[in-house]
């Protein structure tokens, strides 16, 4: 057996990554920056991790205006805030929110509206960093991580007592006050964050439109204790609250209208957890108990005197319990294996039959190194619902077992090769099935599937991803010297079956339902060079990356095919036919998205500048459509994006920002910075509701 070999069993321990003590004779530990457990659920090196998974440190919000994680999301390579959508909602792999499952510290993030996790309620104050990993990980995590999984990490507390205080301002956005406070030694580690955001009203001019942003005031309050009576034993308790009110023009995205509503919405998120790891000589157990209360309440008005013309609430409860087994095989092998069991409702006006779901699953994985440089993880995972009992594999010869396999190899020292293939599945939520709303001055209702007596399938999943990462810790360019130089290209492809669509089921009067389409298709590459320069004193470093991404639906691209797609003009009577070249693919996708990042450091003085840029190519809006709707010959196939004049045309937006450090008596620091957002001034609200102009802001923070 290699010596690095017995370094990656040790590594891979389930103690491992947690633990601030000494190992004991009997408790393997290791003490390490670069680990991720998202991709596996269990501690691992990345560098050998066999699933991908991508890091970004809370750091990058330093010398920035960056203050939710929606906002840090949204400059990261092939990761896009959902574009036609009021709340920041991610897309992965041009899959839309609905397929992304985004945990904090582990535990599911509920409060879905519209199929989105509003990434704009989590703060980056106290957060180390965050873990992307994109593919299905249903066969871990469930239905909702269909399209990949993001893990917001909050950070740990170093040894003794710290903390800071953050003040900033926003010109057109959140000022806000953070307050952090955390204890840290070897048996007891306790932390409390919370903030306090507020945005006062404000217009914004478009072309010849005026759009008003209402008055929004929210908080978080979070806590987190852990405790370590031995080295074989933890226990942890979290807690996280978030409340927010908006008033004035509210916004509102629906049936591919952007429009506004004025009104008052109030906002409660709250969450409690509570888990136990037992470090045994037969591996590692661990139990936790998770439990979410999601409400929003609307108060409508469609005069001017101010007046409640309607009400609208919504409550959503989850409740999770899961108990899991890890347990290192041999110095190559690592098993892990789990059970959990998920009970979730919803309530309030637009669910006034309180429907439930509940859900009991198994999984496992097997994670190898057969040789020095291969790695790889196979999990499965089965399923049962109360709604629709367990998905089939197609892989699998239809058995009630979803798997994924992630293959890592080593082709040298500096050339990394990875490939994953997996199934994701998703059933309907409680909105596709059991929905009543309608909205005050709208003038149509959404009804959930099951309400209209129609029936709705699970949808299912099938991807894979092959990429080729470089690495150089230095790396020789002409007379230059870089360091940590990292080339990584993914190429994916994912086909998802039975996908849930929003569609007219009646016009007149208006009513709006879900339902299944056959299949959609969506493939891409997405390509990152980061690296890092040190001329003397000063510390360049550099990031980059392009995403092409295409999505179709696979009826429309048949019926193209058969020369069936099309419409009937009604003046002639002549049946007008949809050329390939003619359709676009989904809407809300774009082709060809960017980022850039630029961060210069010069020590001496303590003074870091920022640039950023993100560039969001052109997408097909709902807003937009112009053509009649295609049929198939009777069969209805959409509003479909066919025509150049439907697409948004791109546009980038750059950030600046400068901060300064500054040493003060008694051991504490100052930190002061200022920047711009939108240096170029894009606007053009009605299709990107943050590009709102040019914003200036100013912070100070006193770290200690």
């Amino acid at each position: 057996m290699t010596p690095s070999a017995i370094a990656v069993a040790v590594l891979a321990c389930a103690a491992v990554a947690q633990t601030r003590q000494a190992p004991s004779r009997d408790t393997a530990t290791y003490h390490s920056p670069a680990i991720v457990v998202t991709g596996t659920r269990a501690e691992t090196p990345i560098e050998r991790a066999p699933v991908r998974v991508e890091v970004i440190g809370g750091e990058q919000a330093q010398g920035t205006a960056i203050s939710t994680v929606g906002e840090l999301l949204r400059e990261q390579s092939g990761v896009l805030i959902a574009p036609g959508s009021v709340r920041s909602g991610v897309q992965l792999m041009g899959l839309g929110p609905d397929y992304t499952l985004v945990l904090v510290d582990g535990q599911p993030l509920t409060g879905r509206v519209g199929g989105t996790i509003d990434l704009q309620r989590i703060s980056v104050g106290n957060i180390e960093r965050i873990e992307v990993v994109r593919g299905p990980l249903s066969s871990l995590y469930g239905g909702d991580a269909l399209a990949g999984v993001i893990n917001i990490i909050t950070r740990r507390p170093d040894d003794g007592w710290h903390g800071r205080v953050l003040g900033r301002y926003l010109y057109h956005g959140a000022s806000e006050l953070q307050v952090e406070q955390l204890y840290g030694s070897e048996q007891l580690e306790a932390s409390v964050f919370g903030t306090i955001r507020t945005t006062p009203a404000f217009d914004v001019a478009a072309d010849t439109d005026r759009f008003a942003f209402p008055t929004t005031d929210d908080y978080t309050l979070s806590g987190r204790l852990r405790w370590s009576p031995s080295s074989k034993l933890r226990a942890t308790f979290a807690g996280r609250l978030f409340g927010g009110t908006t008033r004035g023009a509210l916004l509102q995205a629906q049936a591919g209208e952007i429009t506004t509503v004025n009104g008052t919405l109030a906002m409660l998120d709250r969450s409690l957890s509570s888990g136990i790891e037992w470090y045994s000589p037969i591996g590692r157990f661990t139990a936790q108990l998770y439990g979410t209360g999601y409400s929003e309440g609307y108060s409508l008005t469609t005069d001017g005197n101010g007046h409640t013309d309607s009400n609208d609430s919504f409550e959503r409860r989850t409740a999770r319990a899961f108990v899991q087994y890890d347990r290192i095989v041999s110095a190559r092998n690592r098993a892990m294996a789990g059970v959990e069991f998920l009970y979730d409702d919803a309530g309030g006006s637009r669910y006034p039959d309180r429907p439930s779901y509940r859900t009991v699953a198994g999984f496992v994985q097997w994670e190898g190194n057969p040789i020095e440089r291969l790695s790889y993880a196979l999990s499965l995972r089965a399923d049962w619902t109360s709604a629709f009992g367990s998905p089939r594999s197609v892989l699998l010869a239809s058995l009630p077992i979803l798997p994924r396999l992630s293959v890592r190899y080593l082709l040298s020292p500096h050339i990394a090769l990875s490939a994953t293939i997996g199934e994701g599945f998703k059933a309907p939520d409680m909105r596709q099935l059991y929905i009543r709303f309608s909205p005050a001055g709208v003038g149509y209702q959404l009804l959930g599937a099951r309400v209209l007596g129609l029936d709705l399938q699970p949808e299912q999943s099938l991807s894979a991803m092959t990429g080729v990462t470089l690495s150089f810790d230095t790396l020789a360019v002409g007379s230059l010297r870089l360091q940590r130089t990292v080339f990584d290209v993914l190429l994916f492809y994912n086909r998802l079956r039975n996908m849930i669509e929003y569609f007219a089921y009646q016009q007149s009067p208006l009513v709006f339902t879900y339902r299944n389409v056959a299949a959609v298709q969506t493939y891409g590459v997405t390509a990152m060079l980061a690296t890092s320069l040190d001329v003397g004193t000063y510390r360049f470093d550099v990031r980059g990356s392009y995403q092409w991404l295409a999505a179709y639906d696979e009826r429309v691209l048949a019926a193209i095919a058969r020369g069936s797609a099309g419409f009937m003009i009604p003046s002639t009577g002549e049946f007008r036919r949809l050329t390939r070249a003619e359709y676009y693919g989904l809407w809300y996708r774009p082709f060809h998205s960017a980022t850039l990042r630029l961060d210069w450091r010069y020590q001496p003085w303590q003074i870091a500048l920022n640039v950023r840029a993100q560039y969001v190519g052109a997408f097909g809006d709902l807003q937009r459509a112009s053509n009649p709707d295609i049929y198939d010959g009777t069969q209805y196939l959409g509003q479909l994006l066919d025509s150049p004049a439907e697409l948004v045309p791109g546009y980038w937006m750059f950030n600046f920002g400068i901060e300064k450090r500054i040493a003060t008596v008694g051991g504490t620091t100052l930190v002061v910075a200022a920047g711009v957002n939108n240096m170029f001034d894009v606007v053009m609200p009605r299709y990107v509701p943050t590009a709102i102009g040019r914003q200036g802001f100013c912070s100070m923070q006193l770290e200690w």
